[in-house]
């Protein structure tokens, strides 16, 4: 698979989207796309599906250094002490100890922005 790689990122140009998967659908989807050989897959808090895309993962036993994983966090948890929360229940759910890229999927008009996590 073809690698986009700017600023020192590497990651993999195509990817499995997966608004709108869920339960067993999504995690059969997720392990299909990574058997074919897919190795960037897109979720998000909002998505209700990270638990099903974690099995995936698992399931699939890649090393973690092949896979890249994006995730998001909605609008309404960006305050430090929220987004903290959702960062680490989206790693729980995904099964992972980090993500490649963490979103804020949608602005808030309420925030002028987020902080950075620091491990």
């Amino acid at each position: 698979m073809d690698h986009l790689k700017t600023q020192g990122i590497s990651m993999p140009k195509l990817g499995l989207g997966t608004f709108r998967m869920q339960g067993d659908a999504c995690r059969a989807a997720v392990e299909s796309a990574l058997s074919i050989g897919y190795r960037h897959i897109d979720t998000a808090e909002m998505y209700a599906n990270e638990e099903a895309i974690g099995t995936a993962l698992a399931a699939a036993q890649l090393p973690r250094a092949e896979l890249h994983v994006t995730t998001k966090v909605w609008h309404e948890n960006l305050s430090p002490d929220a987004i903290r929360r959702a960062f680490d229940a989206s790693l729980n759910k995904l099964r992972l100890d980090h993500v490649d890229l963490y979103l804020v999927h949608w602005p808030s008009s309420q925030r002028t922005g987020a902080r950075c996590l620091r491990p």
